[in-house]
């Protein structure tokens, strides 16, 4: 069984064949939810879980519901018009989120070892760059440092792509500085990967 450590590779190199249990935990709605910033339109909207794997030849990367002081990761919701975050930090080193279409994904560090994941929405038409705009005007204000920012993916695409999940891990014993890894991948309908691609930052 695939170790957490290498949950980025294993997903990058096709060695877990992709996410589950996503949907589900989408419609339970958010167990940590806070306004951090109307002006922004910025908030906290996330939900404990576990990551594992399941067994057989795909090594599915099973994301469950779990209580916070067992929970190794986040689950980072998303709501159009709104920056949503979700924090990553020692006791919970992954966050994964699905279902996007067209929105830009960002990792910031706040300088004190945690670091926000975010889900910003871009809409169509006039407001395109609206809530990116305030999400990094917020981020500045916080003095969280960027790590990077990934565009996400919409519409049908090879394969039959008809979405993108994100999975963010953080190597805390990697020095001088963590090392930041996030892997965007492309789903077909069953929820399996069709493409992906891995991006790796030193943090500030």
């Amino acid at each position: 069984m695939p170790a957490l450590r290498s949950i980025i590779s294993d997903l990058y190199h096709r060695r877990s064949a992709g996410l589950v249990g996503g949907s589900l935990l989408g419609v339970k709605g958010s167990s940590i939810f806070n306004k951090l910033s109307v002006f922004y339109r910025v908030k906290m909207e996330s939900r404990p879980i576990l990551v594992s794997f399941d067994g057989g030849p795909n090594h599915l990367t099973r994301l469950t519901d779990a209580p916070l002081g067992t929970a190794n990761g986040m689950y980072l919701f998303f709501e159009d018009g709104w920056s949503t975050v979700a924090t990553l930090n020692r006791s919970q080193r992954i966050v994964a989120g699905g279902g996007y279409s067209g929105c830009l994904y960002s990792v910031y560090s706040t300088g004190t070892g945690d670091y926000k994941c975010v889900h910003t929405a871009r809409p169509n038409g006039p407001l395109l760059d609206t809530f990116v705009t305030g999400i990094r005007a917020y981020a500045a204000e916080q003095r969280w440092t960027l790590v990077h920012e990934v565009p996400s993916i919409g519409g049908v695409g090879v394969g039959g792509c008809v979405t993108t999940s994100f999975v963010t891990r953080v190597s805390y014993t990697i020095n001088p500085t963590p090392i930041v890894h996030t892997v965007r991948l492309r789903e077909n309908v069953q929820g399996l990967t069709v493409g992906q691609t891995r991006f790796m930052d030193a943090s500030a």
